[in-house]
């Protein structure tokens, strides 16, 4: 019967829907910044999912328009073991390990720019796209 039940009710087991790396806050100065979520693995309570997505171009949703110069804060729901950041360029990313958390945008320049952050945790990894226009320049 207890068996059954289990069954039944998934015994607290980690919906499918679930599954997925933590969430992210992406800010610059006082405004939260929209991303996508690419290509990820994760695993929890003896269940797995791997969903991979097409180009990252084709998978940046919105353009954000921040001001040249601005730091970008990277914040994670759970921490992860490593994160990297990129620049899309040439069909291709060049990651560099980040540190701090943040991104400091060119300071003296307009452009759109496709930042590719990839993160790492003993659950799995996950790659977002963040598409910046930067507008105006600092002092």
């Amino acid at each position: 019967m207890f068996a059954v039940l289990c069954f039944l009710t998934g015994c607290g087991v980690t919906a499918w829907e679930d599954l997925k790396p933590p969430d992210l806050t992406i800010s610059a100065g006082e405004e939260d910044l929209s991303y996508t979520l690419g290509t990820f693995t994760w695993s929890e309570n003896k269940r797995s999912v791997s969903s991979d997505t097409p180009s990252l171009l084709d998978h940046a949703d919105v353009t954000n328009d921040v001001e040249a110069g601005e730091t970008v804060s990277i914040d994670f729901a759970q921490e992860p073991d490593l994160i990297e950041v990129g620049v899309w360029e040439d069909e291709e990313v060049v990651f560099k390990q980040l540190a701090g958390n943040t991104i400091t945008l060119p300071n003296d320049e307009k452009s759109d720019v496709l930042y590719v952050i990839r993160a790492e945790w003993p659950e799995g990894d996950a790659l977002y796209s963040l598409s910046i226009k930067t507008i105006g320049s600092r002092p």
